[in-house]
């Protein structure tokens, strides 16, 4: 994968609060291919959430983070083992059930519902008059049953909540998108910059760390590869 600048989608969300139905219905339409994508290859990557999708300097976004995907998942196969993220989990994996491809269409169903109404539990009375839509195929994705999970049962890109979506323009990435993201170093953070000329010269003498820069790391002790923080340590 190249090199994505702008963060990720949790952090993109957290900025821009609810998203409106054009926006969210886009990146959802991204989001389908991309699972699609991977479904058809035998792939269930087992930990869709925000955090583990990108954004790009073009504003488009790319599913990531694959550590805890399975491949070989075709036709009737299943998987047991438990994985991925409390509140993006699927309730068949929970109850530790056998599960297919089933559980990314749920974290899919749980990602959207944030997009629009910044909860990821669903309610029904977070939806307006406008986005009767949108609740319809949130409600069809979060189904407990994974056999009538929209996704696994039936055609998603025919649901009306994506009746305006053009899919050969979205998969040829052609769909303007409806934000211009921010590059993560624009980003403000509350830690200080990450001063590379320093540890450098630290390094070249033995990784000698000047007086100032020692203060950060004092009251600290590494026990059971673990930090303790000690009485004498700084709030950090």
């Amino acid at each position: 994968m190249e090199y994505v600048n702008c963060g990720d989608f949790h952090q993109f969300l957290q900025r821009k609060g609810r998203l409106d139905i054009p926006s969210a219905r886009f990146y959802a339409a991204e989001l389908v291919c991309g699972i699609q994508h991977l479904h058809s290859k035998g792939i269930v990557h087992r930990d869709l959430k925000p955090s583990n999708i990108l954004v790009a300097a073009t504003g488009h976004i790319k599913i990531a983070d694959f550590g805890l995907a399975l491949e070989n998942i075709c036709g009737d196969r299943s998987a047991t083992e438990y994985a991925g993220t409390p509140g993006f989990m699927a309730p068949e994996m929970l109850a530790e059930e056998e599960y297919n491809a089933g559980v990314d269409w749920y974290a899919f169903g749980i990602i959207l519902n944030i997009m629009i109404t910044s909860k990821s539990k669903y309610h029904r009375g977070l939806f307006n008059a406008s986005s009767m839509e949108a609740k319809n195929i949130i409600k069809k994705l979060l189904r407990e049953d994974p056999a009538k999970r929209l996704g696994v049962n039936g055609n998603i890109r025919a649901h009306r909540f994506f009746q305006h979506i053009d899919w050969d323009s979205v998969q040829a990435l052609r769909m303007r998108p409806p934000h211009t993201p921010v590059p993560s170093n624009n980003i403000r953070r509350s830690s200080r910059p990450f001063d590379i000329i320093r540890m450098e010269t630290a390094e070249d003498n033995n990784m000698a760390i000047s007086a100032n820069h020692q203060a950060i790391f004092t009251g600290f002790s590494f026990v059971n590869a673990n930090w303790k923080t000690l009485d004498s340590a700084p709030a950090l």
